[in-house]
């Protein structure tokens, strides 16, 4: 099983209701694919997939709209190779210190069936986030990695690189001397002292699972990109804040629908929360932002109900805006989605919450 998730511009990649819950058209439908980039022949047997994928949100307010997109292959047994999407063009980001418009970019992964020495074949971690992120000019923002790996797996980030064998990241392959990375804890930190407002920083990360905290090698490599903008100092401190009764991570069970409702409490006196952006699950569906009462705080519902082809570890991210524009940290659950009538404890997890000092 592969499975995509893209975030786009949505005037690019134009996204409404209608489009989601009719699951049509795609988008970016034939913009590209998602091809074997290892010596011909070494594939395993693997087809190239198209990247166009199913919307699952989008918001006016953000430009934004997010996909996802899996299928299914038939793959040699023990087969070794990488597959990415390679294509163009980043926004105008900052590369090396430099400005540059038309970026390329390389976002893949490499499979690895040979099986483990408990005998099954690995299952990687997955991952997701919301970009971009904003951070205020001349602050420090901690962003946590928000992952969930089925195997419980030991968990590390990378920035991505290039070699002669798999370019992970085209045109941001680069160091960015503000942004630091905790590779065991994936958590990064990125300081903006010294960065103009406007500009965007484009960051390439490699989540990968490894069998003990000291083998040198992992099972294999998830890519995560993503952008970082420069915006200027709020002139009130204060987010909203997301919160819900779930755990970390909840386990679902396939065909049983699922519903959860977020809170999302105001920052700023006088302001009111106008927009939630979501990286959900497919067949994940949102419902309005509802005001409680007269309180200053807003409810929305997702509704999921889990196909088997989603059995498995899914992320869900969330991202409100309240309207003097600021935004809140960056809020995640992980799911496991098991079989019908299984109970089922989720594996190891790390959550998110991004903070800004």
């Amino acid at each position: 099983m592969f499975t995509q998730s893209y975030q786009w511009t949505l005037s690019s990649a134009p996204c409404n209701q209608a489009a989601i819950s009719n699951q049509s058209p795609l988008l970016e439908n034939g913009a590209g694919y998602l091809s074997c980039v290892t010596t011909s022949g070494s594939c395993g047997g693997y087809t190239p997939l198209n990247i166009g994928e199913y919307c699952t949100d989008f918001s006016t307010l953000l430009g934004s709209s997010s996909g996802q997109i899996s299928a299914i292959e038939s793959i040699a047994a023990g087969s070794q190779f990488c597959v990415a999407f390679q294509s163009g063009n980043w926004i105008g980001i900052q590369v090396s210190g430099t400005y540059t418009i038309g970026a390329l970019w390389s976002i893949g992964t490499c499979v690895n069936l040979t099986v483990r020495s408990n005998g099954v074949i690995n299952t990687p971690p997955v991952v997701t986030i919301i970009s971009p992120i904003r951070v205020p000019v001349n602050s420090v923002i901690r962003i946590p990695i928000p992952t969930i790996d089925a195997d419980n797996d030991f968990i590390r980030c990378r920035f991505a690189n290039k070699t002669s064998t798999f370019d992970e990241c085209g045109g941001v392959c680069q160091t960015v001397s503000s942004a630091t990375l905790d590779h065991d804890d994936c958590v990064l930190t990125f300081n903006s002292t010294g960065t103009k407002v406007g500009e965007y920083y484009a960051m390439a990360l490699m989540i990968e699972d490894f069998a003990t905290l000291s083998t040198p090698t992992p099972f294999s490599s998830v890519p995560l990109q993503f952008l970082i903008t420069i915006v200027s100092t709020p002139v009130c401190p204060l987010k909203p804040t997301i919160s819900s009764t779930l755990s970390p991570c909840t386990a679902i069970e396939v065909g049983v629908q699922f519903n959860y409702t977020l809170s999302i409490s105001q920052g700023c006196n006088g302001t009111t929360v106008t927009d939630l952006f979501t990286m959900p699950p497919l067949y994940m569906y949102k419902g309005n932002i509802t005001r409680v009462g007269a309180t200053n705080v807003w409810t929305i519902t997702e509704t999921w109900t889990p196909k088997i082809s989603q059995i498995g570890s899914q992320v869900y991210c969330a991202l409100a805006t309240d309207s003097a524009g600021i935004q809140s940290d960056q809020y995640c659950l992980t799911f496991t989605v098991v079989p019908a009538g299984q109970t089922s404890l989720c594996p190891g997890v790390t959550t998110s919450t991004i903070s800004t000092t």
